[in-house]
């Protein structure tokens, strides 16, 4: 058994011994067109293409990049996109940790008129310091990192080999992950917000050939054994591509918040782009959203439920319960026709009636009303606090007369 010294030099990037270079199969610059650039680690391969979507050129010709939804800090309108840089990694393994690296990354970025796309590629594991050199130079340029779930694996992925290999940085940038607002917007309609399923249901591309990011592991072990990078094609493939579909992603995302009539065309969305207004306390835009999408014809009936209760709680906060009266009632309409009943509109009804209106009589019809419902449900626990409101309303009613 190995010491623990023995382990843990095994660990460290400066005690590996360099790989000897594979002497058979197709090495790989002769099915990725690109150049060895060397520095003071080393060498790593590099290529290097340009794209030319739709999506990307709407995105290049915004002359400031504004939102009040996605970033984690205010953006006031000073960010271009040639400040952003997007970043994907295909990695050895996808539960992270110090024994994972990422041997193939991917970035994006604005070049003038075109959409300039490098994929750093390690040979070898001795080859990883130099890639973390060629990286280091250009994540300084960039004031913002925009990832797909890069939060939490990709850059924690970069920066612990970075810190493994010695470097102390401190990239002083705003990091956008586009996987939470993605969520947050679609997860309502779609089984699925993976960037391949994102890219499927809005830009109705189905990729050929993919491969499955649980395969790519394997698929550069096995380039490690014998040299022959013609496996690693797809892989290559699939890195170009989840880098576009992440800058078109953006796109569409600043549209959606700019623009969301012209740019939802679903209920589901709609009403999850209120919530994301909601929680970013932009009241005035959710509140539109919500009736927006609460005037669709078919909704989930739970996710309707939850839309008619942030607007009514939206009202009440703004002082303008009188308008949802409404509302609350047809809630109510809709509740009693469900197998489980949800209270929440006849007790907050209730509550209006009670404490605002101080219409103690329509208070009462509420209660006795809901007191019925809860005891042909056979609910009997909440029959107690029914019957405590029920009476304190009487009690306020008897004071009058």
């Amino acid at each position: 058994m190995r010491s623990f010294r023995e382990r843990y030099a095994a660990l460290n990037p400066e005690n590996r011994k360099p790989l000897e270079k594979p002497v058979t199969g197709v090495p790989i610059e002769a099915i990725e067109s690109g150049i060895f650039r060397r520095n003071l680690a080393g060498e790593v391969f590099v290529s290097e293409t340009r794209h030319s979507d739709s999506h990307l050129m709407m995105l290049r010709s915004r002359s400031a990049i504004t939102s009040r939804l996605y970033f984690s800090q205010p953006v006031n309108g000073n960010i271009s996109p040639a400040d952003v840089l997007f970043l994907d990694t295909e990695t050895t393994g996808l539960a992270g940790g110090t024994g994972t690296n990422a041997f193939l990354v991917g970035a994006g970025y604005f070049d003038g008129d075109a959409f300039t796309l490098r994929q750093y590629f390690m040979r070898s594991p001795a080859e990883e310091r130099s890639m973390l050199e060629e990286l280091r130079q250009l994540f300084s340029a960039f004031p913002v990192l925009v990832t797909f779930n890069g939060k939490s694996f990709d850059w924690p992925l970069l920066d612990t080999r970075f810190l493994m290999h010695g470097y102390r940085l401190d990239f002083d940038f705003m990091h956008l992950d586009l996987l939470h607002p993605a969520r947050r917007i679609w997860k309502h309609r779609l089984a699925s917000c993976s960037l391949t399923s994102l890219e499927q249901e809005l830009y109705g591309i189905q990729r050929t050939g993919d491969v499955p990011g649980y395969l790519i592991p394997q698929l550069y072990f096995d380039y490690l054994r014998d040299g022959d990078a013609r496996r690693l094609r797809p892989v290559f493939s699939h890195n170009r591509a989840d880098i576009v579909t992440l800058a078109c992603l953006l796109e569409t995302l600043l549209h959606v918040e700019t623009e969301p009539e012209n740019a939802l065309d679903h209920a589901e969305d709609r009403l999850g782009l209120a919530l994301a207004f909601l929680a970013a306390g932009e009241m005035d835009r959710a509140e539109q959203m919500l009736v927006a999408a609460l005037a669709a014809d078919r909704l989930d009936p739970a996710l309707r439920l939850r839309g008619q209760k942030e607007l009514w709680l939206l009202l009440r906060r703004s002082g303008r319960a009188r308008g949802g009266i409404a509302l609350l009632e047809s809630m109510c309409a809709e509740a009693a026709g469900r197998r489980e009943i949800d209270l929440f509109a006849y007790l907050e009804l209730a509550k209006y009636y009670e404490h605002v209106a101080r219409d103690y009589r329509a208070a009462e019809r509420i209660v006795e009303r809901t007191i019925r419902l809860v005891d042909l449900a056979g609910r009997r626990a909440e029959r107690a606090e029914l019957i405590y409101r029920l009476n304190r309303i009487q009690r306020k009613q008897r004071a009058i007369f």
